[in-house]
């Protein structure tokens, strides 16, 4: 899902841009950099998911 899909609100995409400089500037490895955005993904969908069946 591209990233201008996946912020719906001011607090998730201020949180998206937080993280994509922190995981740019923290030394990590592309592995570990890989993982996180997958985290970040799956937290996202989670979100969607309950916000959808709470309506």
């Amino acid at each position: 899902m591209p990233r201008s899909q996946r912020n719906d609100n001011f607090i998730d995409k201020t949180f998206t841009i937080l993280a994509d400089i922190l995981t740019q500037i923290l030394p990590t490895t592309k592995r570990e950099r890989e993982a996180f955005i997958y985290f970040q993904d799956g937290a996202i969908r989670e979100t969607r998911l309950v916000q959808k069946t709470s309506t």
